[in-house]
């Protein structure tokens, strides 16, 4: 691409500060023309704008804590608490506001500027900009680079280009519906190379995901031995989504080697991350020669050079997954090109997956209608509805409930009375 201007905005000055040192020492390692510009203003950062790229995390750590302390109180242990569960339900409300506002003011301010969201509850908040906003937006996610990367180790290859996958569902949460690698039939060979072992015993190499944590794969083994389908390879994540892993008996994180992520863990980690940051300002390590898997600047490409990529994109359902409710956002691989985003068609889940998924797309749906309505009554029907909930009664729920929101009142403006 040629001349480019990055426009950082941030409320965070060693942040933006941070960025902009980083961007244009890379821009000058790579001989790239790039200026890099900060403004607190979002109409001076979105005037002109051609790409958003949404990185945002309302209230910092702090309220992640509340998210994962206070439904430890009723038997909740969430791995990750970004998505689903009382954590991911108390996130996404809290994020809305700020979503909302952005949209409308990247519509107001942008010539029909393209969104890319990269935040969790990734659902719940890409439905919330489509439902404020006019702008063409994806939700973007790795989670099935993750599974090629397995499945690539699993089976001696070396190119994700050997694997082709068609799977779908939502975010965290889709089901690998037919795969082919290096031409045959992937669940075939899968089958072959378990002989009858755990899908966990394949796996090769201590597994490591995005921030540190490894998995052993029990929870992936399992569903794909009950449930017929491969899943996204993340345990800490789908694990989520179900009844049957964290709740009540914390020991069951032990017999299916689920890791949690604390927020004490989440600090430490970030302060690694800002060590290494300052290393690499400071020339004291080297700028990285390889890219990321992560297709943000793929996307811009596309559009800008009228080229054409396949990956995966999370989009408002217009019946690439056939089953699933029109307008609920879907997670497919999709075709990215100078039209637009055009996602891949599925087809019908199948029902014994249909039966998990859906659930969770009626709660997000309800979450997004909460939280642009303010209305209470909703945000609750959500949370009684969650499977990691189904071990409590009713005002048990609801009382976890008020008390997340009470934790997050400065963050909830839309919710009046707590």
């Amino acid at each position: 691409m040629s001349y480019l201007i990055y426009v950082i905005l941030d409320i965070d000055p060693e942040a933006w500060n941070k960025m902009m040192q980083l961007g244009r020492k890379l821009a000058d390692e790579r001989g790239a023309e790039a200026d890099f510009y900060y403004t607190g203003s979002p109409r001076d950062a979105y005037t002109g704008a051609d790409y958003v790229i949404i990185t945002i995390f309302t209230s910092g750590l702090d309220a992640m804590g509340h998210d994962l302390k206070i439904p430890e109180d009723y038997g909740i242990y969430q791995t990750v608490g970004d998505t689903v569960g009382p954590g991911g339900w108390a996130r996404g409300l809290r994020n809305m506001p700020v979503f909302a506002q952005m949209a409308r003011d990247i519509d107001k301010y942008s010539d029909n500027a393209i969104a890319l969201n990269y935040m969790n509850p990734m659902s719940v908040l890409t439905k919330d900009f489509c439902k404020v906003s006019g702008l063409r937006t994806v939700g973007l996610c790795h989670g099935i680079f993750e599974v090629y990367r397995l499945l690539m180790d699993i089976s001696n290859l070396k190119s994700e280009d050997e694997i082709k996958v068609c799977f779908g569902g939502i975010n965290h949460f889709f089901r690998v519906v037919d795969m082919r690698i290096k031409g045959e039939d992937g669940y075939r060979l899968l089958s072959e190379k378990m002989n009858g072992r755990p899908f966990a015993e394949l796996v090769t190499e201590v597994y490591v995901d995005g921030v540190g944590y490894h998995s052993d794969k029990w929870v992936t083994s399992e569903l794909l031995e009950f449930y017929g389908y491969l899943p996204y390879v993340a345990d800490r994540h789908i694990s989520e989504f179900l009844p049957f892993y964290l709740t009540r008996d914390i020991q069951k994180l032990e017999k299916y080697k689920l890791k949690r992520t604390p927020v004490e863990d989440r600090r430490r980690y970030k302060q690694l991350g800002m060590d290494k940051l300052n290393a690499l300002l400071a020339g004291k390590e080297k700028l990285p020669d390889k890219r990321s898997r992560e297709i943000a600047a793929d996307i811009i490409d596309s559009f800008v050079n009228k080229k054409e990529i396949i990956d995966a994109v999370n989009l408002p359902n217009t019946g690439q997954v056939s089953n699933l409710p029109r307008g609920s956002i879907a997670e497919t691989l999709g075709i990215v090109n100078s039209t637009g985003f055009n996602p891949v068609r599925v087809g019908d889940l199948p029902e014994q997956i249909l039966n998990l998924v859906m659930p969770h797309v009626i709660n997000q749906d309800m979450i997004v209608e909460a939280g642009l309505e303010g209305d209470l009554d909703k945000a609750l029907w959500a949370l009684y509805n969650d499977p990691l909930c189904s071990h409590l009664t009713l005002p048990e729920v609801k009382e976890m409930g008020i008390r997340l929101l009470k934790a997050n009142k400065q963050y909830l403006p839309q919710f009046t009375g707590l």
